[in-house]
């Protein structure tokens, strides 16, 4: 609230001249300015840690204000790094580093049996998670879980947003020790909403863009500097409600090639290594 001295003075001077019998109106000027500016933003929930590091999910981790020059990275108010999340067992979990551990290995047309059983970490083979006996027959084969591996981060928004990756931190040992960024085959999907987990109040973010770039289909593509995977053309709110029904979700696929195929099953004769990668995912202005 603003108030002018002088016109205070005034009324004061008025109300002297009244005393000695002056005529005068006693005046008195007061401002207000109420006033509501929205900032754009974008909140993204994932895991706080890797989950061999004690990581947990639900949590913000990145507040990003869309404040910067389009075709930049936003500002984000949140200082730290989170990480992916999955959702087993009836809850969201953070994802696993894969330094530990190798991945859990998928039964294909087993007669019977062949349930894997994971005790935690999620996604990863260690001797404390089990599988069932199987029968087997001349289709019965062993693949890695690689279609079927994904992550995910969520967001919610108030405005239109872009998404950029980068691959980063190869890693590839063993019989894998020639491979590189071109042997991972990576997929982003888009998730509007998922009954009982997020997106009750939401909308799909693409529409007004383009939505998932499809032709970025390997981390060799994004190993160079940040590359758009996601061009948003308006807000993931759509009506009243929490952040988790605002948000959708970004899933990410990634899939073993093998050297010099397309097929993405592995097979026993690619013998045992590891192939891995960092993608850091960003935020930016549209």
């Amino acid at each position: 609230m603003i108030i002018k001295n002088n016109r205070i003075l005034k009324a004061i001077l008025g109300g002297m001249f009244l005393s000695c019998g002056f005529s005068a109106i006693a005046q008195a000027d007061t401002l207000d300015r109420p006033f509501f500016r929205t900032q754009s933003i974008v909140v993204v929930m994932g895991g706080d840690d890797f989950s061999e590091n004690g990581g947990t999910a639900l949590y913000a981790v990145d507040f990003n204000l869309l404040t910067s020059v389009s075709g930049t990275s936003a500002n984000d108010i949140i200082g730290v790094d989170g990480v992916a999340t999955n959702y087993n067992t009836g809850q969201f979990h953070a994802i696993s580093n894969g330094a530990d551990s190798g991945y859990e290995y998928d039964i294909i047309n087993p007669v019977y049996g062949g349930v894997f059983t994971s005790v935690g970490p999620h996604q990863t083979l260690d001797a404390n998670d089990s599988y069932t006996a199987f029968g087997l027959d001349d289709t019965t084969d062993i693949d890695l879980v690689t279609g079927r591996r994904s992550s995910q981060f969520l967001v919610a928004s108030n405005a239109a947003f872009d998404i950029y990756a980068q691959a980063s931190n190869l890693v590839a040992t063993g019989d894998f020790s020639a491979y590189d960024y071109s042997n991972i085959r990576y997929r982003l999907r888009l998730r509007v909403t998922v009954a009982g987990r997020h997106g009750a109040s939401a909308q799909n973010p693409s529409n007004g863009g383009s939505g998932i770039i499809a032709s970025i289909n390997r981390l060799s593509l994004m190993s160079a500097g940040p590359t758009k995977v996601f061009d948003g053309g308006r807000r993931t709110a759509a009506s009243r409600g929490s952040l988790l029904d605002h948000a959708v979700s970004f899933r990410s696929i990634y899939n073993l090639i093998g050297a010099g195929t397309a097929t993405d099953n592995y097979d026993l004769s690619m013998g045992a290594g590891a192939l891995g990668a960092t993608v850091t995912y960003t935020v930016y202005t549209p």
